[in-house]
């Protein structure tokens, strides 16, 4: 066959490529509505709608009310809200997938070459992949579509009189949208230092001349610059409301540190235990391919693209949600160094032949087609089982069924609950949303507002349950409520315990999703009264297991309610759950895990090695779960089994101080006093601050030696 037809298959094939990566960008962006901080945004957005003012003061919350607030997203809010208001979720999802793609459309337009069609497909998949993370409906989505016009407009129009308009409305847009519109101007920033690099000093791989035409780009630049500082003026608050995202910036670091220790969208990409991994891998993919980009096109290097790639690499290595800046930097870059290289001028072996690019081009983009299409077939499968109606629900589309604490929150709604309550970090935000104003919340995800001491104070009375703390609050901030949410996390047993303990606190609602305790009080007394539940007295509901099936589910609803009834020392309630849990899957790890732990407590160590043994067989890798297990060996005085559990945990985590602990304890306990002295050794390398575990091995050994010289 002729040149000219695997040519134009070759081009039909990029099409086609190009194609599937949109059509995969419009499944991922169709995701469930799964955000906690959504719900506060269209909150938000009708108080804003409904009262024709944004608020500068904190209104949403007991603890910090009245304090200024400068909400930089009120744009977002009230646009979502409209949205929401006229198509519920199903609209936000679809305003979602059209700014999605408006974004990689963008993309593609910079990016895109006919001869270089498969790594143009190539990279725009690998930054959907890394973008996908971001499908939440968050003003994120706005603020990128915002940068990649940005560059589109600096990059191809910046010669044309309505491109400085047309980037001072996109400004104000942002400024009112998202904390990352600096980002605008400092895009300009960098052109314009760059520009003036080329013209004052001399560069080894630039031409540094430069004529009439580029002289008049670099003064647009310069008063476009002025002009998009002065368009971040324009927001309710004007100098403190274009400042304060600069200044909490700023702010990162000290105290500040706080929240990127606890939040897991401020955590690093790349840690030392993650950089070999495959996390983040397409992330780190572009790291490198962007990277190599820059080597082999030394000799044309453009100062602004190195400036660009450095500046949010390091903003991307910050925190995980920066990660989507940098794969949309690195593209453009890539894009730009790739147009300059000559590829016969890097390949060793000159493969003149046309025919033979043509066909390799065909073959790779077919299977970069293959891979995406059963990429979105494998996800399209995920879903979980919905209790509410027996059956699966599907991740894409509609709300999420185990994002969200809803049966609870319902609850609140039904019986108009009113008051402050005390809640946990990851409610706040959904608890607005649903019950505002009747509910003013103690902490939602508005961290720059709260501050860094106000949250660390918020983490000792949620992980901790410092009682002197949380009563001294509750009477600061008349708190007749606490909301306790169990939905994908686990509430810290000391602060379920010092609420159920509090002689004032009642507990009005209990299920799998969440504990709700009020306060006795004359307003909250009628509630109490009719809605008390007495945990001593617990019988859960089963389900309706001809309804159910044969259906292999994970009876989440018991497990959950078993820790926390466990957690309250409530074992007959315990068992009653489990019992359930147990009829739905005759194999639940939770399950014989939990049993495994009450019988422990009750001293039944034979029942609790058999359930710990079960759960290990189950679930083999799981680490504490084997430890566990080698702890009922120890009571049962089998040492050498609980040496050979020991064993099997260094060996699946070699770093474990634990391991190295209980194989010293178990050899002290033996009598075997030389290999408990090496692996005592081995964790104090492990733990150099643990004394107090040390001296316990060491009164075991001397125990064991007194014993000896005794008999």
């Amino acid at each position: 066959m002729s040149d000219r037809f695997w040519r134009r298959l070759s081009y039909i094939t990029g099409i086609m490529a190009i194609g599937v990566v949109f059509g995969l960008m419009a499944f991922l962006a169709s995701i469930e509505i799964k955000d906690l901080d959504l719900w506060l945004h269209l909150k938000m957005g009708q108080y804003i709608s409904e009262h024709k003012i944004v608020p500068t003061f904190d209104i949403l919350s007991c603890s910090i009310a009245g304090k200024p607030w400068v909400n930089h997203e009120w744009l977002f809010q009230a646009i979502i809200y409209q949205i929401f208001h006229l198509w519920s979720f199903d609209g936000l999802i679809n305003m979602q997938i059209v700014v999605v793609f408006i974004t990689l459309f963008i993309l593609l337009v910079l990016g895109y070459s006919k001869e270089r069609q498969w790594l143009t497909a190539f990279s725009l998949l690998v930054v959907l992949l890394v973008y996908q993370s971001r499908f939440t409906i968050r003003p994120d989505i706005f603020s990128l579509l915002f940068f990649v016009s940005f560059i589109w407009i600096l990059s191809w129009f910046i010669d044309r009189r309505w491109s400085v308009w047309a980037l001072v409305v996109i400004q104000v847009l942002w400024s009112n949208m998202h904390g990352f519109f600096f980002f605008g101007p400092v895009l300009v920033l960098v052109a314009c230092f760059s520009e003036f690099l080329k013209r004052h000093v001399s560069l080894p791989w630039q031409w540094n001349k430069t004529g009439r035409l580029q002289d008049e780009e670099y003064v647009r630049l310069q008063k476009l610059l002025l002009l998009l500082i002065l368009a971040s003026f324009i927001n309710p608050l004007t100098f403190k409301g274009a400042w304060y995202p600069v200044g909490v910036l700023f702010n990162l670091g000290g105290s500040s540190k706080i929240f990127f220790q606890h939040i897991t969208e401020l955590q690093k990409p790349i840690t030392a235990a993650t950089i070999w991994t495959v996390q983040n891998g397409f992330y780190k993919a572009m790291i490198i391919i962007s990277g190599i980009s820059f080597i082999l096109n030394r000799r044309q290097l453009d100062i602004s693209s190195i400036f660009i790639w450095v500046i949010f690499l390091l903003f991307s290595l910050a925190a995980l949600r920066n990660m989507v800046f940098f794969a949309v930097a690195s593209y453009l870059v890539l894009m730009a160094n790739v147009a300059s290289i000559h590829w016969q001028g890097i390949i060793p072996l000159r493969f003149s032949h046309h025919k033979f690019k043509y066909i390799t081009g065909i073959l790779f983009k077919g299977l970069l087609i293959f891979w995406m299409m059963d990429t979105g077939l494998k996800i399209a499968t995920n879903g979980y089982f919905d209790f509410d109606t027996y059956e699966r629900k599907s991740e894409f589309g509609g709300v999420s069924k185990h994002s969200f604490p809803y049966h609870a929150v319902n609850f609140l709604v039904k019986n108009q609950i009113k008051g402050n309550f005390f809640n946990d970090f990851n409610s706040g935000a959904y608890l607005v949303g649903r019950c505002f104003p009747n509910i003013k919340v103690y902490m939602d995800g508005r961290t720059e507002e709260y501050g860094p001491d106000f949250f660390e104070h918020y983490q000792k009375i949620w992980r901790d349950g410092d009682q002197k703390m949380f009563l001294a609050d509750a009477a600061k901030y008349n708190i007749t409520g606490a909301f306790l949410n169990n939905n994908n996390q686990q509430v810290p047993p000391h602060v379920l315990k010092m609420f159920y303990q509090l002689p004032d606190w009642k507990v009005v609602y209990f299920d799998y999703d969440a504990v709700i305790f009020l306060k006795n009080t004359a307003l909250n007394k009628p509630w109490i009264d009719r809605l008390a539940v007495d945990l001593k007295k617990w019988r859960p509901q089963g389900m309706d297991l001809q309804r159910l099936g044969t259906k292999r589910i994970n009876p989440m609803p018991f497990t959950n309610r078993a820790y926390l009834l466990e957690t309250l020392g409530l074992y007959d309630a315990v068992f009653k759950e489990i019992d359930e849990a147990l009829k739905i899957s005759v194999d639940d790890f939770d399950s014989y895990k939990l049993l495994g732990k009450i019988y422990g407590a009750k001293g039944n160590h034979r029942r609790a090695f058999e359930c710990f043994r079960i759960a290990t067989i189950l679930r083999p890798y799981d680490i504490q779960t084997r430890l566990n297990l080698a702890l009922a060996y120890e009571n049962l005085k089998d040492f050498k089994g609980a040496v050979g559990q020991y064993q099997r945990v260094i060996e699946m985590d070699p770093r474990s101080s634990k391991g190295y602990f209980g194989l010293a304890r178990a050899y002290a306990l033996d009598g075997k006093r030389p290999q408990a002295l090496n692996m005592l050794h081995q964790f104090q390398m492990m733990a150099p601050e643990d004394k107090v575990n040390v001296q316990k091995i060491r009164d075991i050994m001397d125990k064991n030696k007194k014993r000896k010289k005794g008999s």
